[in-house]
């Protein structure tokens, strides 16, 4: 059920020892940086989790540019270089990624609170805005924030592994939003200790695992995998921003008075003033297939543009109410494992069909 309540985004905080300005062609080495890790390292564990700040000032007045002492035709052809300890191995780094924050993380174990003293990282800051350096009992983790959301792309060569950043359209033939509505405090609709959040989250989880098994080269973004709640905005802005060919948000209904009825039955929102009528299109192709599938009762296509991730949608976008948890049948359907798979699979045939793939 849609609700508009919003919640500020929970905000991680790391401690900062290496920012980049953009627009440098080479990452520099800092010598007052070198003191700042020292002083890191020579304080306890406890006072660790409270010490730190900001070198982002010192990085932009007191840098200088690291001339390369080699040639790295490899350097040449990517964009940063991340130079590891002989101890290392490429392959025990691990990489995440945040569309949503747009960010990236690299986790590296096994260095020192000086790694990015020792082992300065060379190459261009395109779209980086900071870079962040977080140690803790012998593992570092570095975070990148980009200016806009790009996919990340490593290759090991020996010691170095290098990085690039292409965008999602310069990897994918399509690309997809997925919305799980609701999360974190607002729980959307709520019935026999039942969160729609929850059933929400399940079904798109179960899309997730069809969408990256299917081997299809469809970019594949989330607005959340987790008990979060984006705002409204920042989840059409995910949309939008990365340029999807569709953007789907799963909720789950209720009667306006929240009480139990006998009410029951599928329905899916889409935008009534898209002129190109794709919204219309892809709605009604959701709806077909999630009846076809599950078996359940039409309620129609219902307008949504007083919606706001509807309204603001670059794409062509649906809001499908999977069913209606105010109905004592439909909610313990909707609460089992087959019935959302049997959902899941459903939108994510419409994807296929709408996209015009053959699954």
């Amino acid at each position: 059920m849609i609700q508009m309540e919003r919640r500020a985004d929970a905000i991680l905080t790391f401690f900062v020892v290496l920012a980049v300005a953009a627009g440098l062609s080479l990452i520099c080495a800092v010598p007052d940086l070198h003191d700042l890790a020292v002083r890191y390292e020579a304080v306890s564990d406890e006072e660790r989790s409270v010490w730190g700040g900001s070198v982002l000032a010192l990085l932009r007045d007191d840098s200088q540019m690291l001339e390369l002492s080699e040639n790295d035709d490899m350097l040449a052809m990517h964009q940063l270089r991340l130079e590891l300890p002989a101890s290392v191995e490429a392959a025990s780094l691990s990489y995440a990624s945040d569309p949503m924050r747009r960010t990236f993380t690299i986790t590296i174990p096994g260095i020192s609170a000086t790694y990015f003293y020792d082992f300065p990282m060379v190459g261009r800051a395109d779209h980086i805005v900071d870079l962040f350096f977080d140690y803790h009992e012998g593992s570092g983790t570095v975070v990148l924030e980009m200016d806009g959301i790009f996919e990340l792309s490593s290759i090991a060569d020996g010691r170095y592994v290098y990085l690039d950043f292409p965008t999602p359209r310069e990897l994918y033939d399509y690309i997809v939003v997925l919305d799980a509505g609701h999360g974190g405090r607002d729980v959307g609709a709520y019935k026999d200790e039942i969160a729609e959040k929850d059933l929400d989250l399940q079904i798109v989880l179960k899309m997730k695992e069809i969408l990256t098994q299917d081997g299809e080269n469809i970019g594949v973004y989330y607005t959340r995998t987790d008990d979060t709640n984006p705002s409204l905005q920042d989840r059409a802005a995910l949309a939008n921003e990365v340029g999807a060919d569709l953007f789907l948000s799963v909720h789950n209904n209720s009667t306006a008075s929240g009480r139990m009825s006998g009410i029951h039955g599928t329905e899916v929102m889409y935008y009534v003033a898209d002129k190109t009528e794709g919204s219309k299109k892809f709605a009604e192709c959701v709806l077909d297939h999630l009846l076809d599938d599950l078996g359940s009762e039409s309620k129609g296509l219902v307008a949504g543009d007083a919606i706001y991730i509807i309204r603001t949608a670059q794409m062509p976008v649906a809001l499908a109410e999977i069913g209606f948890m105010t109905n004592k049948e439909e909610l313990a359907l909707l609460s089992s494992d087959e019935y959302q798979q049997k959902a899941a699979q459903a939108m994510v045939d419409a994807i296929y069909e709408t996209l015009g793939i053959d699954d």
